[in-house]
């Protein structure tokens, strides 16, 4: 990276990890104080299609029709977009001899931009320590620079920003409606989910969503970036980054837009919100036959975390019926809690926990690491599994913990309002 022409530094930098996608991706970028960079990874595996190198290609192409070459070396070019305040850093890992290793994917991109990132904010190339991660299929807001420009004597605390999203037609061509239909439900699943984990008090309580996230540079180092995945990058690195910083949820407003996610099918990777929509509009009744979980799981993981002190109060890591403090849920209810926890090794994790912890901040804190976001979700399907088997949308409605989690979440009970009224609407 240090052979980049000399000028100078660049306010801010997204990075796109785009495969198989059209030119839209290239409609202008949003204001900031001088120019920004957009870091555009353009992959495919060594397995890919004709189809996906053909569009790789024409996007390469689009990039260079639009803008002045500044410099090149191997398979990175910078370009001046002539329509755009904004530069080009376009890395090829789609042409011959420089694809990425099968089942390299998204996580693979991901990794390669951000971390030429860290490289040009290390360099002083970029102002900002924010690195914003977005993907192709999304319209960003005009505040998007802005505001976490805002945030940007944050850093040291903040590991990582995640934007307000809303799913939209705003495709090249309109969705259909079962794809509309299938990506609101797996929409309210989203929402629902990162509700239940606000509700059990999880410090693990945000979306993990790749294109609405900014990441500081010294936080991203510390984790050493996204891992080689084909699906699931996102979930993994805030995972990590909340155990070194602060994940914060940013609220929408009027200094704070919304990004739009194009709802569409995708076999870009093989879980997803791309491939649950793929899933979902396969379904015999869409709405009937999609599932969420049972309200009651989350009620179960609060117990659970809310036990933390009893237990260090009690200075015995073994964990009974008697370590839970709250006993109003019912006892299979809770003997599937120690069954699962028991199932994930919970106990030597807090033998361990006890040993290291001097006091229950400690305590506390040492837990929050070992019991993440993975650990939780594994805890949160031995519940399905075991005793609380995942409901249909009609159920969930009506469920009364669901009903709490709603007036308590305005984004959430906004959500299922318009999600209730619009399917009211198709019958």
């Amino acid at each position: 990276m240090d052979a980049l022409p000399d000028q100078p530094a660049w306010e801010n930098v997204m990075v796109i990890p785009a495969c198989n996608e059209g030119t839209s991706l290239l409609r202008p970028s949003p204001p900031c104080d001088g120019r920004s960079l957009m870091i555009l990874v353009i992959n495919e595996m060594e397995n890919a299609a004709q189809q996906v190198s053909h569009r790789n290609g024409a996007l390469a192409a689009a990039v260079q029709a639009q803008s002045d070459p500044q410099w090149q070396s191997g398979g990175l070019s910078l370009w001046r977009d002539m329509s755009a305040e904004r530069d080009v850093l376009l890395v090829d890992r789609f042409s011959e001899g420089r694809r990425l290793p099968a089942k390299g994917g998204v996580g693979y991109a991901r990794k390669i931009g951000v971390d030429m990132a860290v490289a040009l904010v290390h360099a002083q190339r970029i102002k900002t320590r924010w690195i914003h991660c977005t993907d192709a299929d999304v319209k960003l807001p005009g505040t998007y620079f802005t505001c976490s420009n805002k945030l940007q004597d944050r850093c040291s605390k903040y590991s990582a920003l995640v934007y307000p999203f809303s799913h939209r037609d705003i495709g090249e061509s309109s969705a259909s409606n079962d794809v509309i239909q299938a990506t609101a439900l797996y929409e309210l699943s989203l929402r629902y989910y990162v509700a239940g984990m606000k509700y059990a008090r999880s410090p693990y309580a945000f979306h993990t969503i790749g294109s609405t996230m900014a990441v500081s540079a010294l936080h991203y180092a510390k984790v050493r970036g996204f891992q080689k995945r084909e699906a699931g990058e996102d979930f993994y690195l805030l995972n990590k980054l909340a155990k070194v910083g602060t994940v914060l949820e940013l609220a929408s407003g009027p200094d704070n837009g919304v990004i739009e996610i194009e709802s569409r099918r995708s076999d870009r990777v093989p879980f997803g919100t791309g491939a649950a929509v793929n899933k979902i509009t396969e379904l015999t009744d869409l709405v009937s036959d999609f599932l969420f979980y049972d309200p009651a799981v989350f009620e179960l993981l609060g117990v659970w975390l809310g036990s933390l002190q009893k237990i260090w109060d009690s200075g015995s890591p073994e964990l009974t019926m008697a370590s839970f403090s709250n006993n109003s849920c019912p006892e299979t209810h809770r003997q599937a809690l120690l069954a699962g926890l028991e199932g994930i090794k919970t106990q030597q994790a807090l033998e361990h926990a006890f040993r290291q912890s001097k006091n229950l901040d400690q305590f506390t804190r040492q837990m929050h690491t070992w019991f993440d976001a993975f650990r939780t979700l594994k805890l949160i399907h031995f519940l399905r599994d075991y005793c609380l088997p995942s409901m249909p949308y009609a159920r969930l409605q009506s469920n009364p913990v669901f009903q709490v989690l709603l007036n308590k979440d305005g984004d959430l009970l906004a959500f299922q309002e318009s999600l209730r009224k619009s399917l009211q609407q198709k019958q």
